[in-house]
């Protein structure tokens, strides 16, 4: 049987492999997209700027203190970024074992 491109970038997940990729890619999103708005000074005047910054500081809570260096931005630079990196890894792991075998 012949590999095609479409066979080779386009997985067919199945339903439960879609909804944790999603789900995934919604809470790293908003613990990245937290870290730039500390970063860039986002107003925490604006409510959507307050709701992300809550929700990543809810999402990543276990992380809170692991590195301490004197600049907080970067405190939370390291912390919330862990919390990407180890959120991310966890959903890519169910996801693959979501996908069972004999899928790519």
């Amino acid at each position: 049987m012949t590999v095609t491109w479409r066979d080779r970038f386009v997985r067919r997940d199945n339903p439960i492999t879609a909804v944790i990729n999603v789900i995934t890619g919604i809470v790293v999103g908003i613990i990245v997209l937290g870290i730039v708005l500390v970063w860039a000074d986002g107003n925490r005047g604006n409510a959507l700027v307050d709701w992300i910054l809550d929700a990543a500081s809810w999402l990543t809570t276990p992380f809170h203190g692991m590195f301490t260096p004197d600049d907080p931005d970067l405190a939370l630079l390291f912390n919330w970024g862990l919390a990407a990196i180890v959120y991310w890894i966890i959903g890519s792991l169910l996801a693959r074992v979501s996908r069972g075998r004999g899928t790519v």
